[in-house]
């Protein structure tokens, strides 16, 4: 067999972690993009000139880089863990699939 007993075990704990790593991913994604928002709306009011002007200054301040660099890390953690969740789910199919020939196999002899 291809599978592992350990491999499905370590797949459906992986799968059974409560809360799960995926929605604490999909949270992080979401506090970040608030942080973002807030921080530039702060700078973009605190700055003077044309409208195009504040938002470039807003863009370029220190806080606001830093939280699109916190964003662009939750989002990668995000899909890091959405590959996770679909290659434990895959690696239970194999599975699956792998015990099903083999009760096949079993009833042809």
């Amino acid at each position: 067999m291809i599978v592992s007993e350990k491999n499905i075990s370590d797949a459906l704990a992986y799968l059974a972690i409560d809360p799960h790593p995926l929605a604490l991913a999909r949270k992080d994604v979401v506090d970040a993009e608030s942080k973002s928002k807030r921080i530039f709306a702060a700078h973009f009011l605190a700055a003077e000139g044309s409208v195009d002007a504040r938002k470039a200054t807003a863009e370029l301040s220190d806080a606001y880089q830093f939280a699109k660099a916190e964003e662009s890390e939750a989002i990668m953690e995000l899909e890091r863990h959405k590959a996770r969740s679909s290659a434990a789910d895959m690696l239970i199919e194999v599975w699956r699939s792998e015990n099903a020939n083999v009760r096949a196999a079993e009833r042809v002899r």
